[in-house]
């Protein structure tokens, strides 16, 4: 009975609860240390759908002439973008976002780089179908932001492109193309105002 308390089967079995009693301070004390990282990293939110929220650094350029040995189709569009890069920068710091009509309720559009002159022609501004919106604008930016939203159905129409809803989506200019961010049907818009 004795034996136990100085030696024997007793000892070693404290020495187990000793072993398992440091391990778990440990482990407490790792939990107390990293739970504040975990929940900032888990506690960020989205980035959200304003325009400060894909800022731009508005720099005052102007390229002398549109590129159009660099940009493919834009010599059919000369007028309107020449007008364009007169009007300046109005996208994304240094870009001029540009539409023209393409029909009754559509509207074709490029972009042009006014560093340089060169022209883009996202497929996000190709035939891109509006609708009336409370403001009458089929896309809102500002020249200080990467955010475009275009209120309609964006992109081509064209067979070997799957057909897209009706609704607002919500692009940002990265790398000189569109990336979409998030869509909201009419459905959810209707309920939303």
């Amino acid at each position: 009975m004795y034996a136990g308390l100085f030696g024997g089967p007793a000892i070693s079995c404290l020495s187990d609860k000793v072993r398992k009693s440091r391990f778990m301070k440990r482990v407490v004390l790792l939990a107390f240390a990293l739970g504040p990282l975990a929940a900032v990293s888990f506690g960020q939110r989205a980035r959200s759908l304003e325009f400060k929220g894909y800022p731009a650094t508005v720099e005052r350029t102007a390229a002398k002439a549109i590129d159009f040995k660099a940009s493919p189709g834009a010599s059919t569009f000369r007028t309107r973008l020449r007008d364009a890069l007169e009007e300046g920068v109005n996208f994304a710091g240094h870009f001029i976002l540009t539409g023209w009509g393409c029909g009754t309720g559509c509207t074709n559009g490029a972009v042009i780089d006014a560093r340089n002159g060169r022209v883009y022609f996202p497929d996000e501004l190709a035939g891109v179908g509006g609708y009336d919106e409370p403001d009458g604008k089929t896309f809102t930016f500002q020249k200080n932001s990467r955010l475009l939203i275009i209120c309609g159905t964006p992109g081509p129409d064209r067979e070997d492109v799957p057909a897209r809803k009706h609704g607002t989506y919500y692009y940002e200019w990265r790398s000189n193309r569109f990336r979409l961010i998030k869509f909201v049907p009419d459905d959810e818009n209707a309920s939303n105002v």
